[in-house]
């Protein structure tokens, strides 16, 4: 299947923000309670000692994405508890105040919009993406990736979605989980269930959008490339080690793809500015 850049009608200025919320309220759900994201946990740990960080700077958090489920499980090297700051370009304000109350010593967020192309200086720490990669376009993800590196930070991508047939088939489980799910959802907002009970647009929204993100999602080939095109030298910051893998997840058949970058230890000489894991 050739990549399509397709609309997605949550990242719509017309989406009404009840929606958007809605929905991306649900993933957020999902991922906890599915535990989805368990199998990023030994390429983020890597990612994190590797890079050295001791803080997560979170891009395109959403609903607070899968960190209720996967804080307890990382730590510092001193063996505490890692800081997590959740950011986005339009935070949900009322999510992510949720996620930092159920855990306000190790969570936090921006109330701010936060560009992942061009991440302020203040917000140092290893960067991730769960789920958001996709929503880009190849010119803004490289940038991304290109500001990372330009930062000197490392950077861990995860996406749940594949660019096949079988993935957009599976998406068709998204609307009725969303029945199901926006009872459970914390804190309880009557826009929900008007937005999915009364005009179900919060479960049809899920489902588009969810075809519509495997249409996007970039192949391991194309993730190359984008390594190949970064900016890598003296005075763009010190040479990468990238790797590229697939992990297993419980529920969902599609698994989890990741791209993990991290600057080169100084007593190891790269094979190149863009040294490639697999």
């Amino acid at each position: 299947m050739r990549r399509r850049h397709l609309l997605e009608i949550h990242e719509q200025p017309w989406c009404p923000q009840a929606v958007r919320d809605g929905a991306t309220d649900c993933l957020r759900l999902i991922a906890v309670i599915g535990r989805q994201f368990q199998g990023a946990l030994p390429p983020l740990r890597r990612a994190l000692a590797l890079s050295g960080a001791q803080r997560i700077i979170d891009l395109g958090s959403g609903g607070g994405g899968p960190w209720l489920a996967l804080r307890t499980q990382l730590q510092t090297q001193e063996g505490a508890p890692v800081p997590i700051t959740l950011t986005d370009l339009f935070p949900n304000q009322q999510a992510l105040q949720a996620a930092r109350a159920k855990a306000p010593a190790q969570i936090d967020f921006v109330g701010s919009s936060v560009d992942a192309t061009n991440v302020p200086e203040a917000l140092q720490g290893l960067r991730t993406l769960f789920t958001t990669f996709h929503h880009f376009d190849p010119p803004v993800a490289q940038a991304i990736l290109q500001d990372a590196v330009s930062a000197g930070q490392g950077i861990a991508i995860f996406e749940q979605t594949r660019r096949t047939r079988a993935a957009q088939a599976f998406m068709a489980i998204l609307a009725p989980i969303a029945f199901l799910a926006v009872p459970l959802i914390r804190p309880f907002r009557w826009s929900r269930l008007f937005w999915t009970y009364v005009l179900p647009a919060i479960p049809a929204v899920l489902f588009f959008d969810g075809v519509v993100s495997c249409w996007r999602t970039y192949t391991e080939p194309e993730l190359r490339s984008m390594i190949d095109g970064l900016l890598i030298d003296a005075e763009h910051g010190p040479a990468y080690v990238w790797e590229i893998g697939r992990a297993h997840t419980l529920l969902s058949p599609l698994g989890i793809s990741y791209l993990i970058g991290y600057p080169a230890p100084s007593d190891r000489t790269p094979r190149g500015a863009h040294d490639i894991v697999s």
